[in-house]
């Protein structure tokens, strides 16, 4: 348990309401709380009691916060989103949120003890019944007999596709006695048979096909949460009979034809009531044993007013318009049902005011003060800690990665203030009552705190705080994200390519107009000019096409094989490509290169310097490249990264650690541009040592050339930076 919870043990305000909740006394009333404090009580009753938890809060945003402060804690925890609920139809749309969805559901139906973080919107939609949705799950034992044809049955009924070779979730194939099954984005369970016996079950890497775990059983849950209970012709008949007008009679007819061709998902949240006789709510989905918690109840009702008001506006615009009115609007409860659900929950308000609850059974008070040194000035912070530990009081600090803390724990040692780092806050970690101690620790959560039940505990989590002030640099900090296609960085003619539909040209984007809603969708054209539309903010499913600009593809055509083919010929052909890349990398590790020394006090005195925030992807590959530069194996390093992203800086840090081993560094930039703006970077950063760098380029006389190439055979040149471009023939260096 982490030691944060485990503080809470030691409060007997704490330990009576944590008896209150195990007795199941409903309704109880918490006030005086930060979201953080409200974390804390919630996580603790949930570690303590064993107790599973589900908190309500008031709209996605508050929602995702609560979700990642609680990670902090404990990973037993998952978030239920909203489900958005268009009133128009749609070509593509994007795959995360169903997916987030039925993670959560799955996990509800798998985990006994559990944290769900949701909103009041996501509680008002209905849903299939638990029945209906995991009626057909699957349950596998080695040693069990199955039927092949059995589970193909009830995979397709899961939601499930079947594929030759599975590639992402949802996907599953069947290969002579091997059963594949994607669970997720990058893993799934192959379950070998010997005749129909289970002989082996496995968890594999989707795109390695390597082997991960082996498992006695594993579950199989829906793919996703549409599964249909009744048969596409008995749904159809239905929606039928739905029909008002003769301009909905056409709209309908329309629809019931992509619906028997199997575009049903885009058309359940419209004739939602057709597909599902019986609906449940999320809260229908939770045990009895889970206790709820409303996270502020006055801005809960306030929301769920809003949203009434939005639909009834909505529907009233879709008859004016003589539209089909979605039943997933028309069937979304009243908040007066919800409040009758939750009379035969265990209910807990949680508020930061100490605001009057006549509801309530049981009422408690706690003291809890955010604490946030953000805006703050370094001075203050210090003086801040130094205040706290002469009043004896227990100090947490909160950072995200190792080297911060290292940082945290220089800048403390110099203002004699006594610290310690663990890494990870467990209950085998607990500070003394009388020790007057700084614990600094590797995690992050969204506001720090001040808890004056806990002894006055004392929780800091800022995570720029690392050794000085510096500018905030905003960035997105995930590599990976810079593979997606950024509508920005999008130009009328591109090459892109649609992980279904194939590659196509980018041109342009049209505002559609549905229903009060206005959104952009970017237009895709592909062969015959057929137009494929996707909203800009669903860009996760295609890419840029890098094959280069002097290439011309081929566009695909919409509904061929085209697309299929051409991936099936390409995984035909990564065999030939891994067997030159062992052949290659066995050469490499016989090879000897250069090892370089540890950091020295100047590469760290350097790297100080640096008047930016680093980000976590930065800091881990400078790690990781002096890590390479410090082996005897030569480097094999790509670092990729947009403009802006921080790649000049990994750079020169191992430009530095190379000159503090006395190598000259030649630097290499594609134009003769960047090449002077570089040269300018590294003499500003290495302006403070006595490191000389020099530059080649076009723009410099001959006189001056010759002379930098004098030098730098001389040695008296440490860092060159240069535009290789005319300059191979004219020197040999």
């Amino acid at each position: 348990m982490n030691t944060i919870l485990g503080e809470l043990g030691k409060s007997e305000k704490f330990i009576d309401l944590l008896k209150q909740i195990e007795n199941k006394t409903s309704p109880i009333a918490i006030s005086g709380l930060t979201d953080v404090g409200m974390i804390q009580i919630g996580t603790a009753i949930h570690e303590f009691g064993k107790k599973p938890i589900c908190i309500i809060t008031y709209n996605e945003i508050q929602a995702k916060k609560l979700y990642q402060d609680i990670q902090y804690f404990t990973d037993n925890v998952v978030l239920f989103p909203k489900k958005e609920i268009v009133t128009y139809d749609y070509v593509a749309e994007s795959k995360e949120l169903p997916y987030q969805r039925i993670e959560a559901l799955n996990q509800i139906k798998a985990r006994k003890n559990l944290i769900v973080v949701t909103t009041i919107e996501a509680g008002l939609q209905k849903l299939p019944t638990k029945e209906a949705l995991y009626a057909n799950e699957l349950n596998f034992k080695i040693g069990e007999t199955c039927s092949l044809e059995e589970i193909k049955q009830k995979l397709v009924k899961l939601g499930y596709a079947r594929y030759d070779l599975i590639e992402g979730r949802g996907q599953f194939s069947i290969r002579g006695g091997i059963v594949d099954i994607a669970t997720n984005e990058t893993t799934g369970v192959r379950i070998e048979f010997w005749g129909d016996e289970i002989d082996s079950i496995r968890t594999f890497h989707i795109t390695s096909q390597r082997s991960i775990h082996t498992l006695e059983k594993a579950t199989i849950y829906p793919a996703h949460e549409y599964i249909l209970e009744n048969s596409v012709e008995k749904i159809c008949q239905k929606i039928k009979e739905t029909t008002t007008n003769q301009k909905q009679k056409e709209i309908i007819e329309e629809d019931i034809e992509q619906i028997k061709a199997g575009n049903y998902i885009s058309k359940i949240d419209k004739y939602f009531d057709c597909f599902y006789e019986k609906q449940e709510t999320i809260l229908d989905y939770l045990s009895v044993y889970y206790c709820i918690f409303l996270d502020e109840i006055g801005k809960i009702k306030q929301r769920a007013t809003n949203i009434a008001i939005d639909n009834n506006n909505l529907t009233k615009a879709l008859v004016e318009k003589e539209k089909v009115i979605p039943d997933a609007i028309t069937n979304l409860l009243a908040y007066e049902n919800i409040e009758e659900k939750l009379m035969k929950k265990q209910i807990v308000y949680a508020e930061k005011q100490d605001i009057e609850n006549k509801l309530a059974t049981e009422k408690y008070k706690f003291f809890y003060k955010e604490v946030n040194y953000y805006k703050s000035e370094l001075e203050n912070l210090i003086e801040d800690l130094q205040k706290a530990i002469s009043e004896k009081k227990k100090v947490y600090m909160l950072v995200s990665t190792k080297e911060k803390a290292k940082k945290i724990q220089s800048l403390l040692n110099e203002k004699e203030i006594i610290n310690k780092i663990e890494e990870k806050l467990n209950q085998t970690i607990i500070v003394k009552a009388n020790e007057c101690i700084v614990t600094i620790s590797i995690g992050t959560l969204s506001a720090g705190f001040e808890s004056y039940d806990l002894k006055e505990l004392v929780m800091v989590a800022d995570d720029l705080i690392d050794g000085e002030k510096r500018r905030k640099r905003i960035v997105n900090s995930d590599f990976k994200e810079g593979e997606k296609v950024v509508f920005a960085d999008l130009k009328v003619g591109d090459y892109v390519v649609h992980r279904r539909y194939g590659i196509g040209i980018y041109i342009g984007v049209n505002t559609i107009k549905a229903d009060g809603t206005i959104k952009d969708y970017i237009k895709i054209k592909y062969k015959d000019d057929d137009i494929l539309y996707i909203p800009t903010n669903d860009l996760d499913s295609i890419r840029k096409y890098i094959g280069g600009d002097a290439i011309q593809p081929k566009i695909n055509r919409l509904g061929s094989k085209e697309w299929e083919n051409t991936k099936t010929k390409v995984k035909n052909n990564l065999r030939e490509v891994a067997k030159e890349l062992i052949e290659l990398y066995a050469r490499r590790e016989k090879a000897q290169g250069f090892s370089f020394s540890q950091d020295t006090p100047w590469q760290t005195e350097f790297e100080a310097k640096f008047p930016y925030q680093e980000t976590d992807d930065q800091l881990r590959c400078i790690e990781e490249v002096k890590k390479d530069m410090e082996m005897t194996k030569p480097m094999d390093r790509l670092l990729c990264g947009d403009v802006g992203y921080g790649k000049t800086e990994v750079a020169l840090r191992a430009a530095f650690k190379a000159v503090m081993d006395h190598k000259q560094v030649a630097y290499l930039a594609p134009t003769t541009v960047l090449a002077e703006q570089q040269y300018q970077e590294f003499k500003e950063r290495m302006k403070d040592f006595p490191i000389k760098v020099e530059i080649l380029n076009r723009f410099k006389s001959k006189k001056y050339q010759d002379e930098v190439v004098k030098k730098l055979k001389l040695g008296e040149v440490d860092v060159i930076i240069r535009n290789p471009q005319n300059f191979e023939q004219r020197y040999r260096i």
